[in-house]
């Protein structure tokens, strides 16, 4: 648990490189009151680091490689992991948990690089045997066209999409009620609201 401002990412807040550093360990203990779907790359990176420290009773340590910490070691693999897997941060985070309960704990010796996260033997893993497990049109991704009867139900209102990648966005706005209504249809010809939320 981050119990305090010092604690976010490992000690005294003078140990970081500049102040944009330590502006962005500060940012570390929103995760235990911000909702996980509003979470930015920080937010991930910072439950990455509680998740080790609980597996290693001891903190990550930061490559602090770039003077910008949006362009760290650290950064890059959280959003490689989102190119990989999904910019969904609720799927990132329930990866990193299973990650931790999965693969860490089979792991040999202590890991000391975030980039056993990015691993794609680890992604494809996870990918085919938890994230897609059970699901319908499990080869559907953004650029799959939608069936015009999916496509006509949206034009009815205004709107012109033409395959999931559209759809996910789509769900992901802040839908008016006809939107809503929209996505009700769907799913009553059969559409996998989940799955449409889990295409990357």
């Amino acid at each position: 648990m981050l119990k305090n401002k010092e604690d976010a990412a490992g000690g005294d807040l003078g140990d970081y490189p500049n102040d944009k550093y330590r502006q962005f360990f500060l940012k570390f203990p929103e995760i235990e009151t911000l909702d996980t779907k509003d979470w930015k790359p920080v937010h991930l990176l910072a439950y990455f680091c509680k998740k080790y420290e609980e597996q290693y009773n001891m903190k990550y340590t930061f490559k602090f490689n770039s003077p910008s910490p949006l362009k760290c070691f650290e950064v890059f693999h959280i959003k490689r992991l989102a190119m990989l897997l999904s910019s969904n941060p609720v799927i990132l985070k329930e990866y990193i948990d299973w990650v931790y309960q999965t693969k860490v704990v089979q792991a040999k010796r202590r890991l000391t690089s975030i980039s056993f996260m990015t691993n794609d033997g680890v992604v494809i893993d996870y990918k085919n045997n938890v994230l897609l497990a059970d699901k319908k049109n499990i080869n559907v991704d953004r650029s799959t066209t939608l069936s015009p009867e999916f496509q006509s139900i949206f034009q009815e209102i205004g709107i012109t999409i033409q395959n999931y990648g559209d759809l996910a966005f789509l769900s992901q706005m802040d839908q008016t009620p006809e939107i809503k209504l929209a996505f009700q249809k769907l799913e009553q010809l059969g559409l996998d609201k989940d799955m449409v939320s889990r295409i990357v």
